[in-house]
């Protein structure tokens, strides 16, 4: 992804640092790797994990009370999972708080990474880390969208399958509004 591409990105994407925290609350980083095959980094919990064992998912997690603000946790919890570096991402703002299937509030962070930097997934917390090109995605990888309801509203999610993953719910959402940001600004 060229820097302009990123430049037009980092335009449609919110920049307050959102710093109300409410209990609980969760922050993520949504990273896509610069370079000429720009892709969208994931991660699979590890099946022996209590909480969604095996889902595939961004990474990030809960807010602790040590945490400044909740970009600080999505850092925290980034490193914590993958080994990832704050010095080697590149914070383009974030995507409106949205919330999970059980309710958590998370706040979707994006921001883009070197991808020759050597992750290093937790064994306690992953099974894998991944990558999917967006072209991938334009080339068309959904498989079905499932339906949601909750506080009376209906949801319709996009299903990615990529090498054997399924992408689903929560971020397969937060996934599909940044497709939808990114073909905007291709247009």
């Amino acid at each position: 992804m060229s820097h302009s591409l990123f430049n037009a990105l980092s335009q449609q994407l919110i920049h307050d640092p959102l710093n109300l925290v409410v209990q609980p609350q969760a922050a993520v980083l949504v990273l896509i790797s610069r370079g000429d095959n720009p892709a969208i980094l994931f991660t699979k919990r590890a099946a022996h994990l209590r909480q969604h064992p095996g889902e595939v998912c961004f990474p990030g997690g809960m807010w602790e009370s040590g945490d400044a603000d909740l970009f600080t946790t999505a850092l925290r919890e980034t490193h914590e999972e993958i080994g990832l570096p704050a010095a080697e991402m590149h914070l383009l703002g974030r995507l409106p708080l949205s919330h999970t299937r059980a309710g958590t509030p998370v706040t979707p962070f994006v921001a883009s990474f070197n991808p020759s930097v050597s992750l290093l997934p937790s064994p306690h917390e992953l099974d894998s880390v991944f990558c999917v090109p967006l072209a991938a995605f334009k080339e068309g990888i959904q498989v079905r969208e499932d339906q949601f309801e909750r506080n009376g509203r209906v949801f319709r999610v996009p299903v990615y399958h990529y090498e054997g993953y399924e992408i689903w719910g929560f971020t397969a959402a937060v996934t599909a509004q940044l497709l939808r940001l990114l073909t905007r600004i291709a247009s």
